[in-house]
């Protein structure tokens, strides 16, 4: 009764600040019920969520890393990545490309391959299978017990110098090509010489006026060391005379289709033979200063003088 009789003897002002404060005292006392409700939901929201993932892991769990793994190699397959692998016995050279697939290549590796034998390479050896970067060593060891190849090349037919007398002239023409004579067909029967290289030799030997020893073979583009170690056991020089350069007849022009004569030498002889005269014999180009030792050395066979 007495806060009533306080109350409305309070002025205007007086009473609606009390109703502020009354208001501001109960907001305060609510607020603590409210954040308790609110935090309760949020952690049974938390807890259900955390049942829920729990159980879908649960569906997972049959799936093991195993067999994860079976799967990625499953679409790799699919796709081409990774082919099934089937081994049986085959011969490297020209194989199609189905039986390629069936060897467990893909098909960029097919066509590596068939890349390499369209520009006229071939297997002789299972190591040359092994050299393509395209075939893994895991992979070759796989497929080596499976090639129809020797494991090495067979060695290069070589005569005994104490047999060559026991010979009969057809034998020996079975196991020497005269490279005086040899046409691209005689000379492709030797290992590793195709229709390309063979032509090379027959055109230097041309314009060179036959060869006077084996060794100017080794001149030819694409004739390497082993290349000639290799074709020299089957290759003699039979008795055929040399074409011949008539030095005081040819034109400069003339001189220089010589392979061992440069334009710049062929200049030099013929303005050295108009003002001294004619060459009589080799000694006369040693005057040349031009023209070095080895130039001399090489050309000094295919010289005529008359």
């Amino acid at each position: 009764m007495k806060r009533l009789a306080l109350l409305f003897g309070m002025s205007e002002n007086e009473r609606r600040g009390f109703l502020v404060l009354s208001i501001l005292i109960g907001l305060i006392g609510i607020v603590p019920f409210l954040y308790s409700v609110y935090t309760k939901q949020a952690v049974g929201e938390e807890v259900l969520i955390s049942r829920i993932v729990a159980e879908e892991l649960e569906t997972l769990a049959p799936y093991s890393a195993a067999k994860r793994s079976d799967q990625i190699i499953a679409d790799e397959s699919a796709v081409g990545i990774r082919t099934a692998e089937e081994l049986f016995p085959f011969d490297p050279n020209n194989l199609s490309e189905a039986k390629w697939k069936r060897l467990g290549f893909t098909e960029k590796q097919i066509q590596v391959i068939k890349n390499y034998e369209s520009k006229g390479g071939q297997f002789r050896t299972k190591a040359d299978v092994a050299k393509l970067y395209v075939v893994s060593a895991e992979h070759f060891e796989r497929l080596a017990p499976y090639i129809r190849l020797p494991e090495t090349k067979p060695a290069s037919p070589r005569i005994a110098e104490s047999s060559v007398t026991e010979r009969t002239t057809t034998e020996k023409a079975k196991l020497y090509i005269d490279l005086s004579m040899a046409d691209t067909t005689a000379l492709q029967q030797i290992w590793g010489i195709g229709p390309v290289l063979a032509s090379r030799i027959i055109k230097f030997r041309e314009a060179l006026g036959g060869f006077h020893q084996l060794e100017q073979v080794k001149e030819v583009y694409g004739i390497s060391e082993e290349q000639f170690e290799k074709m020299q056991p089957l290759l003699f020089l039979g008795d055929h005379p040399l074409k011949k350069i008539t030095i005081n007849q040819l034109t400069a022009a003339q001189l220089a289709q010589h392979p061992y004569i440069s334009h710049k030498e062929a200049m030099h002889i013929v303005r050295y033979r108009e003002q001294h005269g004619a060459f009589t014999s080799e000694t006369d180009l040693t005057k040349l200063y031009a023209l070095t030792d080895d130039f001399l050395r090489k050309i000094a066979p295919y010289l005529d003088f008359n």
